[in-house]
């Protein structure tokens, strides 16, 4: 999107939004007491630790830790950047953003953008009406023949373009929409009259969406029933490039699989767009599939947005093997770009005649996640093929496929996983020696370490005496203390005591807890709202723990009565600590002074240690001191 958007609006939307109502999207929610509660939607778990609050409009959970404000939980369970999230929660609420910085042609580009999706979103809606029209019923038959029901194609949009040459064109130009603009997203073409005549007719439409969610394009497959005359159509057939459409940075499914596939972590990748219904129909809702071409650099630009691990689902014959290794030097080259996406490239190799719908309907949900999960990484996967056909039974055999399996290795970056697969993938395999392997790695320029053995670090917890496992249980009981305090400053302000204003920075020893220090100090001090001193924190992190601390349960301050001379304790604890501290350094420089040459500074410093110690009793011995 050219321009800025506006920070006003940015902000106004934030507040504005019920953030309640978009986790509810991804997680049920059932409120607790001053917030919502949940089953975590960004990791595994039984009893709900992912807390929502609407003042503040934030998210927490205890479980994984994971934080922020609405626009992060979009950003993380969409896979969306910051621009993104805020455009699509301003989509979901109906809430219109206003941008900066736009020159004129900017302003047209915004435009037309808008004018041509919105005409893609009309032949969209076309397409479905005639899915379930009388003409239609060819198309919902052969969904019925493949197993799919109104289910999966309400989930897909499914759509039919009736055999006529020009039936969507009319409809659509009878509705008001530019000729012009049906040509230009590849919807129509000029007949040799000048008139149009439709792209897709006589098939089952499939709409493709960006990852907003905007329909870009389409797909169409020919239907087994219709009668197409002496015309012979191609079985499958996509948009045209154009300017929504660009096939090599599109992926099918990717609206409908994304939150799973933040979820689960990773995306398997397929070949067709009926693959990735069956799968998502079999419960794998973390599949998508190009769009009748190879898995490229953009695509997996587009995927590492969302997971780190990418699961190819190839056919483990030639073909297959060729498609890994040019879907791994995009792999590489997404790595090499700067961006720092790093992924861990896998292959799901599909038994002989099965697609992944066959493999999916074969080994069920819980069967296929599995497979998926222990899915070959590219590097095992293409060395296996090049060993298979490998004369092993020779000498000559051997250093062949020893050489061609090192070029291989050679590719991959990571050091360990070079030795790991140089033996159990090359040495194990050919009935070599790892060392022997290791040295003929180093002539063909193959980093190895030939020794097999790798020292293990030893861990400080193993070599620490009583006392230093005393010094740390004092520490943990310090860093909760810290908490404790600043819980309720964030929770409960009201609750504070007059000493509360007597703290300083010093007064904390755990890094974190001097950040949130700092943050609401420079937010205005205890009872400032949320967002405000979230606003003066240093790091996301401290963001984070910001948001728990302002979430956190507090049996102890629960009874209303009893909170005032517990929070008061805490403090009052911090602040004798602090008193204990300087009483045992002013101990210390008086047993240093000399009393008969210096008894003024003496009494002085005697004078300071009473006063100390008066003023930490008295501190102590007020009610839950």
């Amino acid at each position: 999107m050219a321009g800025r958007i506006l920070k006003e609006d940015i902000d106004t939307l934030r507040e504005q939004a019920d953030i309640v109502a978009v986790v509810g999207d991804y997680t049920t929610l059932k409120r607790a007491g001053r917030s919502f509660k949940g089953l975590c939607p960004f990791h595994s778990e039984r009893t709900p630790s992912f807390n929502v609050t609407p003042d503040g409009n934030f998210f927490t959970c205890f479980g994984c830790g994971e934080s922020g404000d609405i626009y992060d939980f979009l950003m993380r369970i969409e896979g969306l950047d910051f621009p993104e999230a805020v455009e699509q929660l301003a989509r979901r609420t109906g809430f219109t953003l206003r941008y900066e910085q736009m020159s004129a042609r900017e302003r047209r580009a915004v435009g037309e953008r808008s004018r041509l999706v919105a005409v893609t979103a009309a032949a969209r809606d076309f397409f479905t009406r005639q899915l379930y029209a009388d003409d239609g019923r060819v198309a919902r038959d052969y969904l019925k023949s493949r197993g799919f029901g109104k289910q999966e194609a309400e989930a897909f949009e499914l759509g039919f373009a009736p055999n006529r040459w020009d039936a969507l064109s009319r409809a659509l130009t009878a509705e008001g929409v530019d000729e012009r603009d049906l040509i230009t997203t590849g919807l129509a073409l000029r007949n040799d009259r000048g008139g149009l005549r439709d792209r897709f007719r006589g098939r089952l439409i499939f709409p493709i969406h960006d990852p907003g969610g905007d329909v870009i394009g389409f797909g169409g497959r020919v239907l087994p029933e219709l009668d197409y005359g002496d015309f012979e159509p191609p079985k499958y057939l996509n948009s045209a490039e154009t300017p929504l459409y660009k096939k090599h940075r599109v992926l099918y499914g990717v609206r409908q699989a994304r939150s799973d596939i933040v979820r689960a972590e990773q995306v398997l990748v397929c070949e067709g767009y009926t693959d990735v219904m069956a799968l998502f129909q079999a419960g794998v809702g973390n599949a998508v599939a190009t769009c009748g071409t190879a898995v490229g650099v953009e695509h997996l630009r587009m995927l590492s947005r969302y997971a780190s691990r990418v699961v190819l689902a190839f056919d483990g014959d030639a073909a297959g093997v060729a498609a890994a290794e040019r879907a791994w030097e995009a792999a590489r080259e997404v790595a090499d770009g700067g961006d720092g996406a790093r992924l861990d490239l896998r292959v799901l190799v599909l038994p002989e005649g099965q697609d992944p719908a066959d493999l999916a309907a074969e080994l069920g949900p819980d069967g296929m996640r599995r497979a998926v999960d222990d899915a070959t990484p590219v590097v095992p996967f293409v060395i296996r093929h090049r060993l298979a056909d490998a004369e092993l039974s020779t000498e000559a055999g051997r250093t062949s496929a020893l050489k061609a399996a090192l070029e291989v290795l050679g590719r991959e970056p990571d050091a360990d996983l070079r030795r790991e697969w140089a033996r159990t993938e090359i040495a194990d395999r050919i009935g070599l020696s790892y060392g022997f392997v290791a040295t003929s790695a180093a002539r063909q320029g193959v980093a190895l370490d030939a020794h097999e053995g790798v020292a293990r670090p030893v861990r400080t917890a193993d070599a620490t005496t009583g006392s230093g496992r005393a010094g740390n249980d004092r520490a943990r009981t310090r860093a909760r203390l810290e908490r404790s305090v600043l819980r309720v400053a964030m929770q409960h302000p009201e609750l504070l005591p007059d000493e509360w204003y007597e703290l300083t920075e010093e007064d904390l020893t755990h890094p974190r807890a001097k950040a949130v220090w700092r943050a609401v100090t420079a937010a205005g001090g205890a009872g400032v709202p949320l967002a405000v001193v979230i606003d003066h924190a240093d790091d996301d992190a401290v963001r984070g723990t910001l948001r728990q601390l302002a979430l956190e349960d507090d049996p102890e301050t629960e009874d209303r009565e009893a909170a005032p001379a517990v929070a008061a304790g805490r403090v009052r604890r911090l602040l004798a600590d602090r008193l204990e501290v300087e009483e045992a350094r002013l101990r210390a420089e008086l047993a240093e002074l000399n009393h008969a040459t210096d008894p003024e500074r003496v009494l002085e410093m005697q004078r300071e240690l009473g006063e100390r110690q008066r003023r930490r009793r008295q501190l102590m011995t007020q009610p839950d001191a």
